[in-house]
């Protein structure tokens, strides 16, 4: 059987393994794109920089030459004056500009330093007459320095808008090519720029300069991105080189149709990518490791005080109902010892209340035998000696001895009867088979004509009875029979317990909304302790005080069951060896009767007297 730390380890421990394995895939590859769309963003920056930055200087240098060429001296092929010209500023060059010339539709010219030469074998002479646009040459190698060389040449033309010349300046290649080599991207990324050819003229391994077509390449990849970067193409390409992964960002220069590419090794530049993976997975395996020794400790704390709640249950559950759980946690387990501590407590009231019950059945079926036993007894005696009487007596034979030995024989039967009848009703009424027989009748006569029917026999044993009532007429729904057995035994009860000479008296006082009925005695009382028990089944009053009276235990048991089927409620006020009240309350209502005939008084003086004596046939004085 697992313990429940293993069942909370185990599936706890796969959930924060698994969810950190998920978070920590999810941060991983979020991560690596946005690196990933951080090196694409910055290559492709790079390169679009560097378009920029060589096109801003070809159209300096453009817009250097178109001024030249409209000038008057270059309108009018005056060399000196165009050279004068160039001498008094100066802030016309920059390093940059090899050389100004001028030269004629033949394509012979004149330069700066007075070198002069033909260059009608020069592509960009012919574009730049025949498109009357300035225009910015292939690279090429001068012819004065040797260098290699971009020429800028503008059309000169006269007023009438026919070009009768041009005017060029040669801008050393460096200039270019300086630029895009310092451009670099991380350790292994560089900058290269290729021609409208795909010739590759700007490039940091100089033995690609001038002598490597990348549209002659081995690798197809590398061929296809000559292609789309001689086509003007903006884009970025994923490659393998040499085994090599390579990402590259290209741009094109518009004015001249060249592009600049901006390559890089893709791991070098992704490299933080796998040092990120390397901290995810060592955050990944902390956080596991972190998680599983808190769930060891959270689990200890919670199971700890489980077991030992588990330890007292054992305990418990052998019988030991003294044990106490000591846990004072204020979480769940902490109410649950609570719950524990109040089950053991109720269990041990309940098996205290179960053996004090059994106690009291037992000594109740005690009574019971006693209670059949003594009558048996005595009416069995007195059959026997009445044979006697008649036998040795014939002639001289006392009927005042046979009527008193009669009259015994009678009360005990009386009391057998009351007996049965108490256990019968109380059996039926547990069971549910006993129903009232409600009547509209006038509660204050029934209760009045009950109480003086008993006034007689209450004198007979120095007793005094006394009704009183502040309402001479209610009619209410009640039991007139079972109300007579209640009232009857009240008056028994209080006939029992009072000495002779004292005083009871029946009250009736009109409530609100019900009736109240009080039997008032002033006899030896009750303790307030053992208020509580004498309408409990099987508990006596006279066995509470000691005994002095006979009875079964379970006439007021039976009395506030009846008072209850009234819907009343019945109770005791009690000073010990000042007296005793019972207090009954009825409530105030009516029934639909078929034949609603009010009878005054339907008890008859006989079988008020009949049902007297069984109330009262376990009085004895």
């Amino acid at each position: 059987m697992k313990s429940l730390k293993k069942k909370i380890m185990i599936p706890v421990s796969l959930l924060s393994i698994i969810g950190t394995l998920i978070l920590s895939f999810f941060v991983y590859n979020k991560s690596k794109d946005i690196i990933i769309n951080y090196v694409e963003q910055l290559t492709q920056s790079k390169a679009e920089k560097l378009a920029s930055h060589v096109e801003d200087n070809l159209e300096k240098w453009k817009s250097k030459v178109n001024m030249l060429a409209s000038m008057d001296a270059a309108k009018n092929m005056d060399y000196e004056g165009f050279k004068e010209y160039l001498c008094n500023y100066e802030e016309l060059y920059d390093k940059q500009c090899e050389l100004f010339f001028i030269n004629d539709l033949k394509g012979d010219y004149v330069s700066l330093n007075g070198a002069k030469g033909n260059v009608e074998d020069r592509k960009y002479f012919h574009e730049a007459i025949n498109s009357g646009n300035t225009i910015v040459s292939e690279p090429i190698i001068s012819r004065i320095t040797g260098n290699r060389i971009i020429v800028i040449a503008s059309p000169i033309k006269d007023d009438n808008g026919n070009i009768i010349g041009l005017v060029g300046v040669d801008v050393n290649l460096s200039a270019i090519t300086d630029m895009i080599n310092d451009e670099k991207l991380g350790t292994s990324g560089y900058a290269y720029m290729i021609s409208k050819d795909g010739l590759i003229i700007s490039h940091p391994n100089k033995n690609f300069i001038y002598k490597h077509n990348i549209l002659n390449d081995k690798n197809k990849d590398v061929v296809d991105v000559g292609k789309k970067m001689i086509n003007g193409e903006v884009g970025i390409k994923y490659y393998e080189d040499n085994g090599i992964k390579k990402i590259d960002s290209y741009m094109p220069i518009k004015s001249t149709g060249w592009s600049i590419g901006m390559s890089a090794n893709y791991d070098d530049e992704t490299n933080s990518i796998l040092i990120l993976r390397n901290y995810m997975l060592l955050i990944g395996i902390g956080t596991m490791i972190l998680i599983l020794v808190l769930l060891n400790y959270l689990t200890d704390n919670l199971v700890k005080p489980i077991n030992k709640l588990k330890r007292h249950m054992e305990i418990a559950t052998k019988g030991d109902l003294s044990v106490e759980c000591d846990i004072h946690n204020e979480d769940e387990i902490g109410i649950l010892s609570q719950s524990f501590n109040k089950l053991i407590k109720e269990n041990k009231k309940l098996l205290e209340e179960t053996i004090e019950y059994d106690r009291l059945k037992t000594e109740f079926f005690s009574n019971i035998s006693h209670e059949l036993k003594t009558p048996l007894n005595i009416i069995f005696s007195t059959t026997q000696l009445l044979p006697l009487y008649t036998k040795n007596d014939n002639e001289n034979f006392e009927v005042t001895k046979i009527n008193k030995h009669i009259n015994i024989m009678k009360q005990n039967c009386y009391r057998l009867l009351r007996l049965v009848n108490n256990l019968i009703d109380i059996t039926k009424i547990d069971s549910g088979f006993t129903e009232l027989n409600l009547k509209n009748k006038n509660i204050v006569e029934i209760i009045e004509n009950i109480t003086l029917s008993t006034v007689e026999y209450a004198k007979s044993k120095s007793r005094t009875i006394i009704f009183d009532t502040d309402v001479e007429e209610k009619i209410i729904a009640f039991d007139p029979e079972q109300m007579e057995r209640v009232i009857l035994n009240l008056i028994s009860n209080a006939i029992k317990f009072t000495k002779p000479n004292d005083e009871i008296q029946v009250k009736i006082c009109d409530g609100l909304d019900n009736i109240i009925i009080s039997v008032q005695d002033t006899g030896i009382g009750i303790p307030k302790e053992k208020q509580k028990m004498i309408f409990e089944r099987f508990r006596q009053v006279d066995y509470l005080l000691h005994r002095r009276h006979e009875g079964s235990g379970i006439g007021l048991s039976l009395v506030k069951s009846l008072i209850e089927m009234h819907d009343g409620k019945i109770s005791v006020k009690s000073e010990y060896k000042k007296g005793t009240e019972f207090i009954i309350e009825l409530p105030i209502r009516t029934i639909v009767e078929e034949d609603d005939v009010y009878i005054v008084n339907d008890f008859s003086e006989k079988s008020n007297i009949e049902k007297i004596n069984i109330e009262f046939s376990d009085i004895y004085e």
